[in-house]
């Protein structure tokens, strides 16, 4: 007898937004190149609710959700985290030598195949990456991109398609601290991060790097833990969907 297709499924999930990050952290620590880093190179994971849980699949520990996001938006407002709140700071990895504190030592010593773990504010159908920067000089990010860019490390960005917006081409000039006269908290500017200059892992890519399925959005938002939740028509073998129904219940 002939070799058979196996059979395939399609499913209907609603991904809560911590769901979601979840996904989407282990995806990010399955990726062959951060696993080669991991012991030949260098990693810096910056604070973000997002990468909380890249370092939790990661490393096996949690960072904690207000101690390593420095920024937010909450109450309607964008603000920080208080500096007496904070935690250690970044996630510094040198062939598996975990540290943490501000990357600026570890950055300078970036080399191709080194990777830079950032999340981002938005993103757009077509991959591009909005980064709010609260920092009159950049921040973190300000400061990696110049050396990734010239050195040929690689930027990550793990993020949630709950932050689809648009187009980040479109937002390009609007923003900027001391262009807003008013704003809801802080005032802030805006990098965009183009389409191919980073590796984007969304919940779509998650499920494909996880489960080896085909993830398409067909909606989003919900009611109370699941406001701001993404619903993905899933497909693909039916004892992986089966496999991923049961992760996420």
């Amino acid at each position: 007898m002939g070799w058979m297709k196996p059979p395939e499924k399609a499913a209907l999930i609603a991904l809560s937004p911590d769901t979601a990050r979840h996904l989407i952290g282990r995806a990010v620590a399955e990726l062959p190149q951060l696993k080669q880093a991991m012991v030949n190179g260098r990693i810096i994971i910056a604070g973000s609710g997002t990468t909380r849980h890249v370092v939790k699949a990661l490393l096996g520990e949690d960072p904690g959700h207000a101690p390593f996001t420095v920024g937010w938006i909450q109450g309607g407002e964008f603000a920080e985290t208080p500096v007496k709140n904070r935690g250690p700071g970044s996630y510094l990895i040198e062939h598996s030598h975990v540290a943490r504190g501000w990357p600026g030592s570890l950055l300078e010593q970036f080399e191709a195949g080194d990777i830079y773990i950032k999340s981002g504010n938005a993103i757009d159908a077509e991959g591009n990456v909005g980064v709010l920067l609260g920092s009159p000089v950049g921040g973190g990010i300000g400061s990696a991109l110049p050396i990734i860019y010239a050195r040929g490390a690689e930027l990550i960005i793990p993020i949630s398609l709950t932050k689809l917006i648009p187009s980040v081409s479109a937002a390009g000039g609007r923003l900027g601290q001391q262009r807003l006269s008013q704003a809801t908290g802080a005032r802030l500017g805006y990098m965009p991060i183009m389409a191919g200059f980073a590796t984007v892992i969304t919940e779509l890519d998650a499920i494909r790097i996880l489960y080896d399925l085909t993830a398409t959005m067909v909606a989003s938002g919900g009611a109370e833990d699941c406001e701001g939740a993404t619903t993905l028509h899933v497909e693909g073998n039916t004892g992986k969907v089966e496999k991923l129904m049961k992760a996420i219940r």
